[in-house]
């Protein structure tokens, strides 16, 4: 019999920090995320962080004045809530009501995001607002890796059992799950940068150029779009 691995729930690297609390996501992510969240909430709110992992994004929305509760499955510190999205349990500070809840690079990691998008619906009054992200599998560069290897950037066989991603989300199919958990005014925009370094960046440049030299081309929002950003108001 042929032995089951198992996700370890490790996470990638942190590439930066933020305030000493370590930033997993691509960078740019944190930083367009907080500006989003400023635009959704520009008169305040209560927020729900899902997937918060070290805090750093946390942290920066309580400095910018948000009343953010984060929660993690397997939160480091003890500010942050524990929670499970793959199977939930609610407790008084995270049940909600909440005015926004956040989402970033965290649908990538559980096994059925159609039910989390629906437990996030149940969270938010009429109105709230939704703020989810996930790498960009359409993006260009995906798109080679994807020919060529059979899976997009950050995806495949290295990365599904550390740091676990296990769901690939074309922005297609991440609008449509999001309505059907209950949201409508979806919008859809790209940012965030790829963690590549010294030579793997040139050559991520050259073959960038050369796609856009075949008419291959990324309209990103911020940065190189290597992220897909949704934000949905509930109805």
């Amino acid at each position: 019999m042929t032995d089951v691995q198992h996700r370890d729930g490790r996470r990638t690297a942190a590439v930066r920090t933020y305030q000493g609390h370590g930033i997993h996501a691509a960078p740019g992510v944190h930083e367009y995320a907080a500006s989003l969240v400023r635009t959704l909430l520009p008169d305040g709110g209560r927020v729900l962080e899902v997937g918060s992992g070290c805090g750093a994004l946390a942290l920066r929305l309580r400095d910018a004045g948000v009343d953010v509760v984060p929660t993690d499955l397997d939160p480091p510190h003890e500010w942050i809530a524990r929670l499970d999205l793959d199977d939930p349990d609610w407790t008084d500070e995270t049940r909600g009501p909440f005015d926004l809840v956040v989402c970033v690079e965290t649908l990538e990691h559980v096994e059925n995001p159609r039910q989390v998008l629906r437990s996030i619906r149940a969270l938010l009054r009429p109105g709230g607002r939704l703020l989810v992200s996930t790498p960009n599998v359409t993006h260009p560069h995906s798109r080679l890796l994807t020919l060529l290897r059979g899976a997009p950037y950050i995806f495949g066989p290295s990365h599904y059992h550390s740091p676990g991603h296990i769901t690939l989300l074309p922005d297609w199919m991440l609008t449509e799950h999001v309505r059907l958990a209950g949201f409508d005014r979806i919008e859809v925009t790209t940012a965030g940068d790829t963690l590549y370094t010294g030579p793997m960046r040139l050559a991520y440049r050259v073959e960038m150029a050369v796609l856009r030299l075949l008419g291959i081309r990324q309209r990103a929002t911020s940065g190189d779009g290597v992220c897909t950003f949704v934000t949905a108001t509930a109805v």
